[in-house]
C-alpha cells in the first residue's frame, strides 16, 4: 500500500513538472526609452515639427508634407504631431523618428503612442517599428490592417510590439506615425513611447 501511494506521489510530481517545462515567461520590458521628446513638448511655435522628429513618405508631394504639422496648443498646454491631409494609392506620408546609437540588440521593443482621429477613412492611420541594416527593413512591425485607427474618436493610446528580439546586425531603429494610402480625414499623434 505505501509502495502504491509512494509510486503515485512520484508520478504526479513528474507530471506537475513536465507540464509547466513548456511555458514560456512573458516578456518584462525594462522600460528604457528610445525615443527623444516622444511628448513632442519640446519645439516652438512655428516650428515644422517637435524637435527630435522628422517627416517624409512614399510619392508624398510637398503639399501633403506640408499637411504634417506641429501645434503648440495654449488652450490644453500640450504640443502634438498633427497629419490633415489625402493620400491616394501607393502613396503614404508619416513623421518618424530614428535611433542610430545604443541599439538595444537581443531586446524587444514596444511602441505606444496616444492618438485622436476626426473624420478619418480609407485606409486610416498606424503606427510602426522598424528595423534597419543597410537602410532597407530588416524587422518590422505595424498596426496596420490589424488595429483600425480610422473615424472620430478623441485620444486612444496604441501600442505595437516587436514580438522578436532585435537582431544582433541591425543598425537602426525608426519609430514611425502613420497616414496610410488612400486616407482622408485628420489624425493628431502624441506621447510616444519606445521601450525595450
Amino acid at each position: 500500500m505505501r509502495k502504491l501511494l509512494f509510486i503515485t506521489l512520484i508520478s504526479i510530481m513528474v507530471i506537475s513538472l513536465m507540464s509547466g517545462c513548456g511555458k514560456k515567461e512573458p516578456y518584462v520590458y525594462a522600460g528604457v526609452e528610445l525615443l527623444e521628446n516622444g511628448n513632442m513638448e519640446e519645439g516652438e511655435p512655428g516650428d515644422p515639427l517637435p524637435s527630435g522628429w522628422g517627416k517624409w513618405g512614399q510619392g508624398a508631394t510637398e503639399e501633403q508634407l506640408g499637411h504634417i504639422t506641429y501645434i503648440t496648443d495654449s488652450e490644453d498646454d500640450n504640443s502634438y504631431i498633427k497629419i490633415d491631409t489625402i493620400t491616394k494609392e501607393n502613396n503614404f506620408i508619416y513623421a518618424y523618428q530614428s535611433i542610430e546609437n545604443n541599439i538595444p540588440k537581443g531586446k524587444k521593443l514596444k511602441l505606444t503612442v496616444k492618438i485622436k482621429t476626426e473624420n478619418l477613412t480609407g485606409g486610416g492611420a498606424a503606427i510602426a517599428i522598424r528595423g534597419n541594416v543597410k537602410g532597407k527593413a530588416a524587422q518590422f512591425v505595424s498596426t496596420q490592417w490589424k488595429i483600425p485607427i480610422e473615424g472620430t474618436k478623441d485620444w486612444t493610446t496604441y501600442t505595437v510590439e516587436l514580438n522578436e528580439r532585435v537582431r544582433s546586425d541591425i543598425e537602426s531603429i525608426t519609430a514611425f506615425l502613420l497616414f496610410t494610402s488612400d486616407t482622408s480625414g485628420t489624425v493628431y499623434f502624441d506621447d510616444a513611447s519606445l521601450i525595450y
